[in-house]
């Protein structure tokens, strides 16, 4: 008797472990990224981008050999763009950059500032710039330029894989 019920548990626990594999975690790298793309994430699909962004509202260039952009035009009282970047060479097509352009007057340095503290990255860049580790495999960098706030991925096989700005 022991043994059937033993022999029934196994395939239940077995069954039950492989759900918990399936639930999606909550991605670390939400927390670096502003409000505006917080249903993106650093590695997504470009079909799963298709599905969660208007593409009527985007600006789409294809001719570029190595990657996708994709412009979404904001114009709000802060922004005007954000502009994205997906790899056109790996199968997935992952979403590894994302630009911000901000309004010529909107003070980036001090909303990346608020957002993410001091620069934690010293004298690779001539601008302010931060770095963290995805839990994912890569790291997050972003910077500071003009009018623009960068965050970019470096998943292998993308234009920043080679960049390793956190360390190990």
């Amino acid at each position: 008797m022991k043994k059937i019920i033993l022999l029934m548990i196994i395939p239940l626990l077995l069954f039950g472990c492989s759900l918990l594999k399936t639930v999606p975690k909550e991605r670390l790298q939400t927390q670096f990224l502003p409000e505006y793309v917080k249903n993106l994430y650093l590695g997504m699909p470009l079909e799963k981008f298709e599905e969660i962004k208007d593409m009527d509202n985007m600006i789409i260039e294809k001719g570029i050999s190595f990657r996708y952009q994709y412009e979404e035009v904001i114009n709000d009282d802060r922004l005007e763009s954000i502009v994205y970047y997906l790899d056109a060479n790996i199968s997935s097509q992952p979403l590894y950059e994302m630009i911000f352009i901000f309004k010529p007057d909107f003070n980036v340095k001090t909303y990346a500032n608020e957002m993410y503290g001091a620069p934690s990255v010293d004298f690779h860049l001539p601008f302010d710039e931060w770095c963290w580790q995805s839990g994912e495999g890569f790291q997050i960098v972003a910077w500071t330029f003009e009018n623009k706030l960068v965050i970019i991925g470096t998943i292998k096989k993308t234009e920043w894989s080679d960049l390793n700005i956190c360390g190990e």
